[in-house]
């Protein structure tokens, strides 16, 4: 049975997403189609295209808080025409170059249509709200009202607008659009993996789901926060179109807990293990 896995966002949680796909693959689980907003896209495309979940666990375990870059420039100059009355000139605290880079090289700057296996990213156009899906296959998908389908992009660059959380992360622009963190409009993309020809579907939800965090103590804690309880609300109201969901509760590692992400990787591989009779359940039904 061809089986698709959705990859929610999640900060240092998406982590997360590499135990589930480990523990799958020992269950000779491997999915067919794949998706994924913000932090989830990294695992998600680094999968589509072809590194194994232990190769992906050791680019985690290697990530360096080094790799982002806030723009002190644009942050004093902001600072300053505030104080003067005037409008800031940037959108978000961290350019994001470093990062791009980083995920330049190791996708090898292919094409998200050109993936091993059916791919979708998701990203918002903050000028007019709508989601946007880079896929690796646009057939049978329609643009509408609320959605657009793009798949004549570096998958590096679909990622990097996926991952702008906003405030933290500025925008970037593709294909003439202003774009952001796809978890504004689609934080668990399972929807479009029906679309795409997945018979059955897989969530994992890293976002937050009602915790008390008390932990939300400076501006990324709560940027990030308040977009994770937006998400929430979001996602409680839609139809997820998903035959299983597998939540492993890590709300609790913060956007900068670089240091948890070995156990964001270990919670992520047992909640898959203690939920793999209903994956399989689902999969096979």
């Amino acid at each position: 049975m061809k089986f698709g896995l959705a990859l929610s966002g999640g900060g240092l949680r998406g982590a997360a997403h590499i135990g589930v796909l480990k523990a799958l693959e020992e269950e000779n689980l491997c999915p067919s189609f794949i998706s994924g907003t913000s932090s989830g896209s990294i695992v998600a495309a680094l999968y589509s295209c072809g590194y194994s979940p232990k190769e992906i666990e050791e680019i985690a375990l290697n990530f360096k808080k080094n790799t982002y870059d806030p723009d002190i420039t644009g942050i004093l100059i902001s600072i300053f025409r505030l104080i003067i009355g005037k409008e800031p000139l940037i959108n978000g605290i961290i350019k994001g170059n470093k990062l791009e880079k980083t995920l330049k090289k190791l996708t090898k700057c292919r094409k998200i249509k050109d993936s091993k296996i059916p791919t979708a990213i998701t990203a918002v156009d903050i000028n007019d709200g709508k989601t946007i899906y880079f896929v690796s296959n646009k057939k049978g998908l329609t643009n509408d009202k609320k959605n657009k389908y793009i798949d004549n992009v570096e998958i590096y660059k679909a990622i990097r607008v996926s991952i702008a959380i906003p405030v933290v992360f500025q925008s970037r622009n593709i294909s003439g659009l202003n774009l952001l963190d796809g978890g504004l409009t689609d934080s668990l993309p399972t929807s479009v993996l029906k679309l795409m020809g997945a018979e059955r579907v897989i969530g994992v939800n890293l976002g937050y789901s009602g915790q008390r965090r008390n932990e939300v103590d400076n501006f990324i804690e709560v940027g990030g926060q308040s977009i994770k309880i937006m998400e929430y609300q979001i996602t409680s109201l839609k139809n997820t179109d998903s035959d299983a969901i597998i939540n492993p509760h890590i709300y609790d590692v913060g956007l900068t807990d670089f240091d948890r992400i070995p156990e964001c990787i270990q919670r992520g591989y047992r909640a898959a293990k203690d939920n793999i009779y209903k994956i399989k359940k689902a999969v096979f039904k």
